[in-house]
């Protein structure tokens, strides 16, 4: 195991040092800690290394300082004043003691030099920490602190005091230098104030949040299951500061307001590393960024996990055990295809298979797989780095995207010498993709000849099994889905009452609706004879695939979703 990879889980050196782990445990530990993003704590305490009372006294050993018994503690309130709840809830953390110049927080695990450096800049204090029991932590800050909306509206208020008060803040404009403004992004209301937003866009399971500049204000939504929601807005004239503060932690160049941007953030939030995807995008009133949370935790990048059918999942499991072929995942932005792609190549990413990916951007890391950026202003394109792939000995590609006629035919070439080929296209359902790569200017028989499987896929909100109540389905809800009364035979439709646990929106995660075509002998002859994609679909239904409508309607009599996210996806 590589010295540097240790190095950033100062836990594994205390542990190592201890010898309560092996040099091969380490390899195991950090790499459940790379695919699942759980804290390296968590991963200790669950393969019953130690239990976490000795566990705590090992680290508070390491750092010099003490265990306590935090429910056992009086802390007077105007201790607990000492930090904001926006802090509190940020870095899990409760303050015990305080003075003009330091504070003391108890904490339960080690603590990072980035994590002190940040708490001594945002509280302006000396720090010391001491240690507690996690459970205790986490009740302590939910008790002193209060839910996350109540922190919200805490956080805007002093915000709006200390920007009144900061006259960098106040007097800042877009047209000031470089410098100014990165001040202004670099000041502690600022970084308050976007550490809350991205914590609370964490907690609430988003997956994007969308910083957007207007003419009279500046507004900050976040995706929730597939729908936008926006937050409490800021004042206007943090959005030049905020949006600032965002490129600085994305190392993009803050001085360039004119051209579009990408980047990455990765920070500890709430006790595991979250990574961002960081788009900037020039617009009339300013630069509009959208941050895309890749949060391993929640996400899981298993084919068992993604709620496939049972066929469909066996198909696919056979599917990617092929020497070579194509096989196309499609759908529109955001239907879970990448994650699909993900999961795949992880169930067949062993030590003897080669796996090489092209991607714009490079969205999870995963171990033991070569991944490459795409960079169009680098000259780092698609068919490039393509054809760069076909010397590296591959066994298995990945294509971002197939997206015009020269990536399809490296895509085929690859597939023809004796490659594994996965990507995808953003076609309605799976015969789309044949009919699309036929438009692009593709031979049928080239497609007929590699193409193995094509999986056509949509996300729709699951509902809230907290809220969640029956009822007999309604006569306008039959027609939407194309059914007759006595198809359902009286089996019951559910729906989302609503309720806190899912904001009252009836819905809380989200679950994929799949359409599998496999490319059998049959279907080849229908692409060779250039026949239209229905009759393609016909054929294909006729031979037993179950299109996405059906898929949905089985979910909904399965009480999953409801009629109207079928109706709306599919």
């Amino acid at each position: 195991m590589p010295e540097t990879i240790v190095a950033n889980e100062p836990l594994l050196d205390v542990l190592l040092e201890q010898n309560i782990i092996s040099a091969g445990q380490v390899g195991e530990i950090v790499d459940e800690a790379h695919e699942t993003g759980k804290p390296v704590r968590d991963i200790v305490l669950n393969l019953e290394l130690m239990s976490e009372d000795e566990l705590l006294e090992m680290i508070a050993a390491h750092l010099g300082t003490s265990v306590i018994n935090l429910p056992a503690t009086d802390i007077p309130p105007e201790v607990v004043r000492a930090i904001s709840a926006s802090v509190a809830r940020m870095y899990n953390v409760v303050p015990v003691e305080d003075t003009p110049d330091s504070v003391t927080l108890a904490y339960f695990d080690m603590v990072s030099p980035t994590m002190m450096d940040e708490l001594m800049f945002v509280l302006s204090k000396n720090i010391s920490f001491i240690l507690a029991r996690e459970e205790d932590v986490r009740a302590f800050v939910n008790q002193f602190y209060g839910d996350d909306s109540s922190a919200v509206n805490e956080m805007l208020a002093a915000l709006e005091s200390e920007i009144d008060s900061n006259e960098e803040l106040v007097n800042l404009t877009a047209s000031d230098d470089e410098h100014a403004i990165t001040e202004a992004a670099g000041s502690t209301p600022v970084i308050r104030f976007v550490n809350l937003v991205l914590y609370s866009a964490v907690q609430d399971r988003a997956s994007d949040i969308h910083f957007e500049p207007f003419e009279t204000e500046f507004k900050i939504r976040y995706r929730v299951d597939g729908a936008l929601y926006e937050m409490t807005p800021p004042p206007k004239r943090l959005a030049l500061p905020v949006i600032s503060r965002l490129k600085v932690l994305s190392n993009l160049n803050i001085a360039e307001r004119r051209l579009p941007q990408d980047g990455r953030i990765q920070l500890p939030i709430a006790g595991r590393v979250i990574d961002f995807r960081v788009s900037c995008l020039p617009t009339q009133f300013g630069e509009s960024v959208v941050l895309r949370v890749l949060d391993r935790s929640v996400v899981s990048l298993e084919l068992d996990n993604l709620g496939m059918p049972d066929e469909v999942l066996h198909k696919i499991e056979e599917d990617i055990k092929n020497p070579n072929g194509i096989i196309i995942v499609t759908g529109p932005t955001g239907s879970g295809k990448t994650t699909t792609l993900y999961s795949a190549l992880r169930r067949i990413n062993k030590v003897e298979t080669k796996i090489l990916t092209a991607e714009q951007p490079v969205e999870y890391d995963i171990e033991g797989i070569i991944q490459i950026p795409i960079n169009d202003a680098q000259r780092n394109t698609f068919d490039r780095v393509l054809r760069a792939f076909l010397r590296q000995d591959p066994d298995v590609m990945m294509i971002g995207e197939i997206r015009d006629l020269e990536t399809a035919h490296i895509a085929i070439q690859a597939s023809l010498t004796g490659h594994l080929v996965f990507s995808t296209l953003h076609t309605n359902d799976s015969v789309g993709a044949i009919t699309r790569l036929i438009d692009m200017g593709v031979e049928p028989f080239l497609i007929s000849s590699t193409l193995e499987s094509v999986l056509a896929q949509r996300l729709v909100r699951q509902i809230c099994e907290q809220c969640k109540t029956g009822g007999d389905p309604s006569d306008e809800e039959l027609i939407r889905l194309g059914i007759e009364r006595k198809e359902v035979e009286g089996r019951g439709f559910y729906r989302g009452a609503g309720c806190s646990h899912c904001n009252n929106t009836g819905y809380h995660g989200r679950k994929g609706l799949y359409e599998y075509l496999e490319n059998s002998s049959v279907i080849r002859d229908l692409i060779n004879q250039r026949k239209p994609s229905l009759v393609l679909r016909d054929k294909a239904v006729e031979m037993g695939m179950r299109t996405l409508r059906q898929d949905g309607l089985r979910n909904v009599l399965d009480g999953y979703t409801t009629v109207e996210e079928v109706a709306k996806y599919t």
